[in-house]
């Protein structure tokens, strides 16, 4: 398994082996080996069912799905994201604008996101795990709240992707219910945008959204990110859905 995700990533594919499942990504708009990389996702797919990965999830440009026929072949579409990046040379004001960073192990931390999400404690306990799991170093300065008139009304969850040379993203980001449709988004990406560069000394920012967000889509575009021509499709290979 470990072979083959080191033979990706010398192809160009960046790999996170999450709580059971590894995620699979290519954003690149050329694919150079686009044999070889479909033969070793497919090899991949083949070893997962024999391992304790029961899941494996794949970005993908849509233009090279073609290339990709032996995956496609074992993998499901799920979705259809947007890809905008910034570069984060430049000064970022959040001037105005509070915010705090939280445990992600006190129970304030858990009963907040848990509203923000509209999951229950069980499933924010999971999502945080997997956060851990992906990201062990990094996870203890990750969780961001915005505040206003020292009220706390969102998250953000900064970070530096592994392996990517100081490339920012934001593992997730919500409003909570009470204060949504206000136009607080922006700040609350901005705030992320903000601890990206100043904490965690990131060059450069990469965000994706569903295709049909409009909001977040809006939100990104005010905050200076500009959108990438060729959309990202989602595909998932899962021994409980897909058979041989």
């Amino acid at each position: 398994m470990n072979g083959i995700l080191n033979k990706l990533k010398e192809a160009g594919v960046h790999s996170i082996k999450s709580d059971g499942q590894i995620i699979l990504e290519i954003l690149e708009d050329n694919l150079i080996q686009a044999d070889l990389i479909d033969n070793l996702i497919y090899d991949l797919l083949i070893k997962t069912k024999y391992s304790s990965y029961k899941k494996v999830l794949l970005e993908c440009p849509r233009i090279h799905l073609v290339q990709l026929k032996r995956t496609m072949d074992k993998m499901k579409i799920i979705g259809e994201r947007v890809i905008y990046k910034r570069s984060l040379g430049n000064s970022i004001d959040i001037e105005g604008l509070d915010y705090d960073v939280w445990s992600i192990t006190e129970k304030n931390s858990l009963s907040f996101l848990s509203e923000v999400m509209d999951r229950n404690m069980d499933d924010v306990e999971k999502f945080l795990m997997s956060m851990r799991t992906e990201l062990p170093l990094q996870v203890q300065k990750m969780y961001t709240i915005y505040k206003v008139d020292n009220d706390p009304i969102g998250v953000v969850f900064p970070h530096l992707e592994p392996d990517k040379d100081n490339e920012g993203r934001i593992f997730w980001i919500g409003i909570h219910p009470k204060f949504r449709g206000k136009g607080l988004g922006k700040n609350l990406h901005r705030i992320g945008l903000y601890r990206l560069k100043n904490d965690f000394k990131a060059k450069s920012y990469l965000g994706a959204t569903e295709i049909n967000n409009n909001s977040m889509r809006k939100i990104m575009t005010y905050n200076g990110c500009l959108e990438n021509q060729n959309t990202v499709i989602s595909l998932a290979f899962s021994n409980n859905l897909f058979g041989d």
